[in-house]
This record gives structure tokens, C-alpha cells and sequence, in this order.
């Protein structure tokens, strides 16, 4: 987006967040009166103030204040010119008939906010505000994040009473060069008042496993705010032995520890990620640790392959959870279908000695067989570590309170409870 872009250069750090939904015609974004008018009827928000700045179609502004559940935002809606950039990612499946419209629309609608501290809360709110003025919306261009997402999605996450999964509010981007050098970084967490992600000198064979840790940490900060600069934050568990600690690191001087010619240095970051951006590193030993002395995060590739154990917080499997239960009608219409397959993840409660003040529960996958007056009966596909006397194979019975998330396998699809949107 140019709105978007000049404001980034001119700024430097951008923390407004902008989204251009792309309706069905023209005529609804120019229509004011209208657009008021659906944010008042709207069951997701409370509209508390309205001010229109220059009533013309093509440059008019509305500012808005409204209410979300006990929390106020100010958004600014405005007719904006759809256009998507070539490095924007498709966050979702489009059919090939909604692309072209997508592709020959001219006017869209921007709804440019400013995030809270709760950043996911905040997320959801201008995915509600969007869906209360254009409900229809063919598409919604995340411009601060780089992707574009399925109007369906946006309209069943808003009317939803779970926040979408933290990962929608950035991407992570990888950028590579001809000699098979890769730089990682991320597009969206300025927009929440913390530093965007990045990891230097990866490659072609190893940025995969290390876009994990970037993706991980993302999500924490996301929830936890971001560590201080140099400060250790325990991330994963590498293997058995080896824990992995990162650390921020601002990007300047991260830069200045490698060759001129970085991709991803200095002479890269002309037009941008020269803000609040930092690299992440990783502590190795506790002696490194306590002097400060960082290592980049390759020093674990060749264990980084072999599925490293990432700490998912409490309030995140909560939200897992509450969406999969939300959203369990949409698998439970899949069962018994031909060639098709449904896992359900269990919460199940640990033996005495592997419990832990916060942790108690260990989440296993199922093989779901019938679902029946609120139970699950389901078949266990996995040894699990710390549950004894259950073994693969066994064929149980949990209520569906147990549920904490699931996933529905046919011969041409696979649809988690954040796919369902394609299930209707």
C-alpha cells in the first residue's frame, strides 16, 4: 500500500495498524451514512462517536470510537485504491474466480487503528469492526502484515468469542540470494509497540527450523511483552541436554558483527527494517549468559532439525481450546464420511510425579471413532510420555470438555478449527 509505505519512510516505526477490506462494489465504501449506519446496528461493537471529515467519496474520513466488550479503540475508515503488492502472502485458500475479482477491484475501504496493549484483543477488534461495515468483503489485505486473508475467515473470526491464533498478526518473511543466503524477518509487531524479528545469515537448507524460533518468539512477545535487550528468554527445548535461551539484539549492532556484503545489512535497509527491529541470538552456556556473550542461533542447526520441544504458554492452549470446542459442530459434521480421517487432541491429566504447579496436563493426539451424547471415544495414536497405563492403540472415552484441538483429513484437504471456514 503507498499510504502505507510513505508512512513507514517517513516515520520511520509505523505503529498504526492498516487494513484495506475489498468489497463486493465500489458503492460500499463511498457510502458514509451507510457505513454508520452498520456500525450502529452491529451485535459485535458499540459505536460511541462518529465524525466524518470531508464528506467527498473519494476523500472523505471517518473517525470512529467504539466499545468492545470492556475496551475502547479509535479506527479510521477511508475509501482506499486496492492494489497488492507482489511480496504479500496469501494467508488463505482463494478459488481462482475470487482472486480476479479481488485482482479487478479498484476502491476498497482502509480502517487504519491503533493497537492497546492487548494486542490480540486488538486484532480481533478491527477484524470486527470491518466485518460490521462490509460484511461481504471478498478479501482483507493485512497491509502492516504483508498477507492477504478470506473475507469468510475475517467474518467467522470476528463473530467469534476466541481471538484468532497470535500468529495472524505478523508474517515471517524469508529473503534469499543468489549465493543461498537467507534473511529472516518478520512484518506486523510494530504495530503492537514491540521490536519486528529477525534472524541473519540463515540458508536455504537451515531457514526452516529457524523460522520456528522467530515464530515461537513472536508468540511469546506477543503475549509476555518483549524481553530487554540482551536479557535471556527461555524458548524451547533443543533436545534432553539442551535448552535454548535467545536473546534481542538491536539490529545496528547485530549488523556490525558480520561482512559488509550481509544480505540484510546496512545497504539493505535503506527504505526500511531500520526502525525497532532486532535479531535474535541465543545464549549457549551459563557462562555466555552472564557475560552477555551471544552466538547466532546456527550453532544449534543440526539439533534445530530434530524437533525441538517449544514452550506453548497456558493462556495459548486456553484459546486453542475454546476455539476447537467453538468450532467442534463443523468436525463432528466430517465423521464417518469416506476417506476421511479426524484426530483429536485430549488434555489428559499426568502421573503424580511429572506435575507442575501451571502444568498438569499432557495433550495427546486420537484417532476419533464416534462422537455421542457429549463424549468422545477415540483411539490413541501415540506413546505418551508422562500418562501411564495408556498406550498407543488403547480405545478410550473422554468427555468434550477434554478437547483442546482437532483436525479433519481427507484425500484433498486437511482443516483445522481455523479452516472451518472452508467446511461451511
Amino acid at each position: 500500500m503507498r499510504l502505507f509505505q510513505k508512512a513507514k519512510r517517513e516515520t520511520n516505526v509505523d505503529e498504526t495498524s492498516y487494513m484495506l477490506a475489498v468489497p463486493e462494489t465500489r458503492d460500499e465504501v463511498v457510502n458514509f451514512r451507510k457505513l454508520v449506519f452498520d456500525l450502529k446496528s452491529s451485535r459485535m461493537l458499540d459505536l460511541l462517536e462518529e465524525r466524518l471529515e470531508n464528506d467527498d467519496s473519494s476523500s472523505g474520513k471517518l473517525k470512529i470510537r467504539v466499545k468492545i466488550e470492556d475496551c475502547e479503540y479509535t479506527a479510521e475508515l477511508s475509501p482506499y485504491p486496492v492494489e497488492i503488492p507482489s511480496m504479500y502472502r496469501l494467508q488463505h485458500f482463494f478459488r481462482d474466480v475470487d482472486m480476479q475479482r479481488v485482482a479487478n477491484a479498484e476502491l476498497g475501504l482502509m480502517v487504519e487503528m491503533e493497537f492497546t496493549e492487548d494486542a490480540q484483543a486488538s486484532y480481533h477488534a478491527q477484524l470486527k469492526i470491518i466485518a460490521s461495515v462490509l460484511p461481504d468483503a471478498i478479501a482483507v489485505l493485512d497491509c502492516s502484515a504483508e498477507k492477504v486473508l478470506s473475507g469468510k475467515w475475517v467474518r467467522m473470526a470476528a463473530e467469534s468469542g476466541v481471538s484468532p491464533a497470535p500468529r495472524y498478526i505478523y508474517i515471517v518473511q524469508a529473503v534469499s540470494s543468489r549465493l543461498g543466503n537467507v534473511w529472516l524477518h518478520t512484518h506486523g509487531l510494530n504495530r503492537c509497540h514491540l521490536p519486528e524479528l529477525e534472524i541473519l545469515d540463515s540458508t536455504k537448507d537451515t531457514y526452516q527450523a529457524q523460522y520456528n524460533i522467530v515464530e515461537n518468539l513472536a508468540n511469546r512477545i506477543l503475549e509476555d511483552g518483549a524481553p530487554e535487550l540482551k536479557e535471556p528468554l527461555y524458548l524451547a527445548r533443543v533436545t534432553d541436554d539442551i535448552p535454548l535461551f535467545v536473546t534481542l539484539v538491536d539490529w545496528e549492532e547485530a549488523v556490525d558483527g558480520y561482512g559488509a556484503r550481509l544480505l540484510g545489512g546496512r545497504r539493505d535497509r535503506k527504505q526500511g527494517h531500520n526502525g525497532n527491529t532486532c535479531c535474535i541470538f541465543c545464549y549457549t552456556t551459563p557462562e555466555n549468559l552472564e557475560n552477555q556473550k551471544y552466538s547466532a542461533v546456527k550453532v544449534f542447526d543440526k539439533v534445530l532439525k530434530d524437533n525441538p520441544l517449544y514452550m506453548i504458554t497456558n493462556k495459548e492452549t486456553a484459546r486453542m481450546k475454546a476455539l476447537a470446542l467453538e468450532r467442534l459442530p463443523y468436525m463432528k459434521e466430517m465423521l464417518g464420511r469416506p476417506d476421511t480421517v479426524i484426530l483429536t487432541k485430549i488434555g489428559l491429566e499426568v502421573d503424580d510425579e511429572y506435575k507442575e504447579n501451571e502444568n498438569s496436563k499432557e495433550h495427546i493426539w486420537f484417532e476419533l471413532k464416534e462422537a455421542k451424547d457429549g463424549q468422545l471415544t477415540a483411539e490413541l495414536t501415540q506413546e505418551p510420555y508422562y500418562v501411564s497405563g495408556l498406550h498407543q492403540g488403547d480405545v478410550r472415552t473422554y468427555p468434550e470438555s477434554d478437547l483442546t484441538d482437532w483436525l479433519v483429513m481427507t484425500k484433498e484437504e486437511r482443516y483445522t478449527p481455523d479452516d472451518a471456514y472452508q467446511m461451511t
